[in-house]
């Protein structure tokens, strides 16, 4: 990823907060909930990795498999939670779901 490209990245995802080292770059997302309670923790990329990696790539590092769509299904069809108002919420966790045996 050339200069063009990491600016376009952070353009695009405005959520992604950066800082730049001696010799890496330091990534948050700030949706994701576990930056949001420890706000030292950070994605350390040195910048001979960031030329190697494609925007996807260093998504994926950033969020490390924390960012998941969550999805329910209700009444036959499929809907995903995160569009969900704070009464469909507290519905779902209200949901009885049986033991595994």
């Amino acid at each position: 990823m050339n200069k063009q490209e990491l600016d376009q990245f952070l353009e695009s995802h405005q959520n992604i907060e950066w800082q730049e080292d001696t010799d890496a770059m330091l990534f948050r997302n700030t949706n994701l909930p576990w930056y949001q309670e420890e706000t030292h923790r950070a994605t350390r990329v040195t910048i001979a990795k960031l030329q190697q990696l494609t925007p996807d790539q260093l998504l994926q590092g950033i969020n490390k498999g924390l960012d998941v769509e969550c999805i329910t299904r209700i009444t036959g069809y499929f809907a995903k939670t995160r569009s969900f108002n704070p009464g469909k919420i507290a519905e779902l966790k209200d949901r009885y779901k049986p033991a595994m045996e």
